[in-house]
């Protein structure tokens, strides 16, 4: 495995371990990094989900609250795999599900990622709009373009970025609280205490299904860790990053789509910031246009990630920079032609297209989890995940692949989106359960499946591998080489 040179500004890395060499950064850059990654005015809506069902808004907070912490534990357990094992996310599935049976949630992953990026664009090149001239179609292509090359060279800038960045958006974020206690009637919405149990349930579930979805990207950020760094701290610092931007930025989307039912609530945070006045509004849409062109960097980076861990199975290659900046920059050409391509009308639908497609990865983090925590507690041979036979993880892991089928089977009445919404879900009233239904079938399928079979002839041949962690608890580092 050849070191990356210190003095490359391109990031070779992609599906690849890490070596301790190539390690750094630390638990409180982690948190401003997370905090970014919800910092986007995207997450506005999720906040207006029980809204716009009747619910009030303190009940609205409470459901907030209660569905992100539930979220974002499980988002936040799979940080901790980064520094343990140095390597991407999504790769790290080949101990569960062999290295062609990943290929399926690998899939997903990928087009889920690159799929937020037409969003991000989007949403992006909207806000730029909103404060310049009506160009959204070059907007578009700027901003794409401009989230490649960042991408391209890879996580030390995306992590610089998000740095300075999340000053200047904590900064915003609180001025927009202010703005919303003086321009909004927050005390009478909040007087208005009804608990409507179908709108609360539906709230409960967008926040933690929003904090779920990041979770196949978690380890791709935190992998560059020193080995050492305690899981228990990647894990607090993913949990309290995602959690306060996430909570925030829900609570205000909340308040807003209570205040101004008819308006968009991007539309209606710019007319709330230039109503408190001091060019909040203006201001806002400016940070909005950073914020999703980081964001949309990082649907590219991870999208790429995954997309090679699932190419690699079937065909032998070294990660490079090279194949990084071909792979990523053919997702943005894509990307970029999908957004100004598609029509306004067809978003909706693509929006619950990419709903269903997440569904696919709510099985996949229960697996995943269950076995690093539960099963095999962390101990796995590096130099086998990385082999494109799966080594003594083999190509297809019947365990987990009957797990994962049967949570998402069971999912599916559950599910809740404008393409399709199962039986289950329609008598809920539209409320969206899903994730709870298949965390809980495939968590506990994967159990029984595993409860008999007897692990030491895999861990000795772990022991003797040339990359292995052998750690009894995955709270704590040790990379053997």
């Amino acid at each position: 495995m050849q070191p990356q040179p210190r003095d490359s500004i391109v990031e070779a890395r992609s599906f690849d371990f890490i070596p301790e060499g190539e390690r750094h950064g630390t638990v409180r850059t982690q948190v401003q990094f997370w905090f970014m990654v919800n910092a986007t005015l995207i997450t506005l809506f999720t906040g207006a989900v029980g809204p716009s069902m009747g619910l009030g808004l303190s009940w609205a907070l409470l459901a907030i609250i209660l569905g992100s912490v539930f979220g974002t534990l499980f988002q936040a357990f799979h940080g901790a795999q980064g520094p343990h094992m140095g390597l991407p996310q999504m790769i790290q599935s080949r101990v569960q599900f062999g290295s062609r049976g990943a290929v399926l949630p690998l899939a997903a992953a990928t087009v889920v990622q690159f799929g937020f990026a037409v969003f991000f664009i989007q949403t992006g090149a909207s806000s730029l709009a909103a404060i310049t001239v009506d160009q959204i179609g070059l907007f578009d292509v700027v901003i794409g373009a401009v989230a490649v090359l960042v991408a391209i060279v890879g996580y030390n800038l995306l992590l610089r970025i998000e740095k300075i960045a999340s000053y200047l958006t904590l900064a915003n974020l609180v001025l927009l609280t202010i703005a919303a206690i003086v321009v909004l009637p927050i005390g009478t919405m909040l007087s208005n205490s009804a608990f409507e149990p179908v709108p609360f349930l539906a709230q409960f579930g967008a926040a933690a299904t929003y904090q779920i979805a990041i979770a196949p990207i978690v380890s791709d950020y935190t992998r560059y860790l020193p080995s050492k760094t305690k899981g228990r701290a990647v894990s607090a610092a993913v949990f309290g990053g995602t959690m306060v931007s996430a909570v925030w930025l829900e609570s205000l989307g909340a308040a807003l789509a209570i205040a101004m039912p008819k308006a968009d609530v991007i539309t209606a945070i710019h007319d709330m910031g230039d109503s408190f006045g001091f060019g909040l509004g203006t201001a806002t849409m400016a940070l909005a246009v950073i914020s999703c062109l980081i964001t949309c960097s990082l649907s590219f980076y991870s999208g790429s990630v995954s997309f090679l861990s699932a190419l690699e199975a079937f065909r032998t290659m070294t990660s490079s920079s090279k194949v990084r900046a071909i792979t990523i920059a053919a997702a943005g050409v894509i990307v970029i032609a999908a957004t100004l391509l598609l029509p306004p009308d067809f978003l909706g639908a693509f929006a619950a297209f990419l709903s269903i497609l997440g569904y696919f990865l709510i099985p996949w983090t229960a697996v995943n989890l269950t076995d690093y925590y539960i099963v095999r507690r962390g101990r796995y041979s590096i130099t086998d995940i990385l082999k494109p036979d799966g080594g003594i993880y083999g190509r297809w892991g019947v365990p987990g692949i009957i797990s994962y089928t049967l949570g998402f089977i069971c999912m599916v009445p559950f599910f809740s989106t404008a393409i399709y919404a199962g039986p289950v879900a329609t008598a809920l009233g539209g409320a969206d359960i899903a994730f709870a239904i298949g965390l809980a079938v495939s968590s506990g399928t994967y159990l029984l499946l595993t409860r008999h079979r007897d692990f030491s002839p895999e861990f000795n041949a772990v022991r003797e591998a040339p990359l292995n962690t052998m750690d009894e608890s995955p709270s704590v580092t040790r990379i053997t080489t």
